[in-house]
């Protein structure tokens, strides 16, 4: 498995960052002792969300289970990255295209087009969304979630063995369990 380049510019949708924010939210997964993989993404990258993204989170946020705590804690952590109008870029169309997404991960990819970030951060790793993700991408790579998580162990941010744990935390709520994606990267982790 190879890292690729290092991220340090990432346009994030919704998905991604409610999953990177549930160790936080996870009673049983300590983020004091333990790896908490939405604050290591917030301080290694400089992280761009479309107000598409920030108006999804307020909406999960309602919700009085694990991921509404997880967007509750993205949105408290809305300091450490910018919000960003895709549709006023000099490169992006004047309205949002129809790409057979949701909304908040088409204005991110518009938005990741636009600002040529390294890469697009999503939980789409699986089905037909990925190669539609893929497809309209001009420059920046799709990095899935999990594949980050692996990555940061791989670049010694986190023993091996920490990832697995994470992912196995992330896996439950965020219905990972019978990924085979998810599956060969814990894989790699042993």
């Amino acid at each position: 498995m190879s890292s690729g380049p290092q991220l340090r510019t990432v346009v994030a949708d919704t998905s991604a960052l409610v999953s990177l924010a549930v160790p936080r939210a996870d009673a049983t997964y300590n983020t004091d002792n333990k790896p908490d993989p939405l604050q290591y993404l917030l301080t290694s990258c400089e992280v761009s969300v479309p107000p598409e993204v920030v108006s999804e989170l307020t909406d999960i946020a309602q919700y009085q289970d694990v991921h509404g705590e997880a967007a509750t804690n993205v949105l408290a952590a809305n300091a450490h990255y910018s919000v960003i109008d895709p549709y006023q870029e000099s490169d992006a169309p004047d309205s949002r295209p129809t790409l057979g997404l949701d909304d908040g991960e088409t204005d991110g990819i518009i938005l990741a087009n636009a600002l040529d970030v390294d890469g697009f951060l999503t939980d789409e790793f699986g089905g037909n969304n990925f190669a539609l993700v893929h497809a309209a991408l001009r420059g920046p790579r799709i990095v899935p979630t999990p594949r980050l998580i692996c990555d940061y162990a791989r670049g010694g941010h986190m023993t091996h063995n920490e990832a697995r744990a994470l992912i196995k935390s992330i896996s439950p709520p965020r219905s990972w369990d019978n990924s085979p994606y998810v599956a060969q990267l814990l894989s790699f982790l042993k």
